[in-house]
């Protein structure tokens, strides 16, 4: 069972974020997730539920530096002219693999592209979408490395 509720969340949480987007982010992103899992609610575990609300609410807190990360990763591309699930996708697995403390960050790729085409997504999408989180979390990971590194050390 261990991370398997990791799994269902991120599938609510990509669905929230896929929402949040289309409304143009003026609704609050609690309210969606519980309009999304309203009829099944009473069939999550506690830890699906506590990881859905703690990754839509992290991907809104750092959404700014979010789409920032991204936008670095999209060649000759602007994020507005993405499709929305790729979007959603790219902001998902940029907040778990930069931000989020989850213990098998493998399995964060796994299971975004899963999702991914589960949504339709083609092949050629599943590449960009992994092509990008890799790019992302191989560079920007050394950077926030280097960062923690370099607190309260004196030049």
């Amino acid at each position: 069972m261990i991370g398997k509720f990791r799994k269902k969340a991120r599938e609510i949480a990509l669905k929230t974020l896929y929402a949040y987007d289309i409304h143009k982010q003026n609704v609050d992103i609690n309210e969606l997730l519980e309009d999304i899992i309203a009829d099944v609610r009473k069939d999550l575990c506690p830890e699906t539920l506590e990881y859905a609300y703690s990754i839509v609410n992290g991907v809104v807190e750092h959404l700014d530096e979010i789409d920032e990360i991204i936008q670095k990763y999209l060649e000759d591309w602007r994020l507005e002219r993405l499709g929305t699930i790729e979007r959603a996708l790219l902001r998902l697995g940029t907040y778990e693999l930069l931000f989020a403390d989850v213990p098998d960050k493998g399995r964060v790729f796994i299971d975004l592209l899963d999702l991914a085409k589960c949504y339709g997504l083609d092949d050629e999408a599943l590449k960009f979408i992994n092509g990008v989180l890799s790019s992302i979390y191989k560079n920007e990971k050394v950077r926030k490395d280097e960062n923690s590194n370099n607190i309260g050390h004196t030049q």
